[in-house]
């Protein structure tokens, strides 16, 4: 049980987990908050589901929601508009240290939101 054969496959699979658990729950919301701010509240973002990549080098967004609230100034009615990016892989290397280091992760969702809104030009 204790043979290097087995504590470091274990030891990976715990640090995978660990990550994909991380990157939907914490990493999810810090990224909203992020996005609201970095795009002046104009939008909001909604993320399905993150996952890291198998050998820790990449995150996958899955079912990307962009929603922008226009209020004219002139009507009362409020309008939306919607932009759904379906998949988004980003590579992103040392993903592991994500738990680790608090600085990779306020890094990290700056990255992440960066390479949203290149994706989507007319997010500003």
């Amino acid at each position: 049980m204790l043979s290097p054969g087995i504590l470091f496959p274990a030891g990976y699979l715990v640090l995978y987990l660990s990550t994909n658990i991380y990157l939907n729950s914490d990493f999810k919301k810090n990224l909203s908050q992020s996005f609201n701010t970095a795009t002046d509240n104009n939008w909001q973002i909604s993320v399905k589901s993150l996952k890291s990549g198998l050998f820790l080098d990449s995150v996958t967004l899955d079912h990307i929601e962009l929603k922008k609230r226009e209020r004219p100034e002139r009507n009362n009615k409020e309008t939306d508009r919607t932009i759904i990016i379906k998949t988004l892989e980003i590579p992103y290397p040392d993903l592991q240290k994500l738990l680790f280091s608090s600085t990779e992760r306020l890094s990290s969702i700056q990255t992440v939101h960066e390479k949203i809104i290149a994706k989507e030009p007319g997010i500003q």
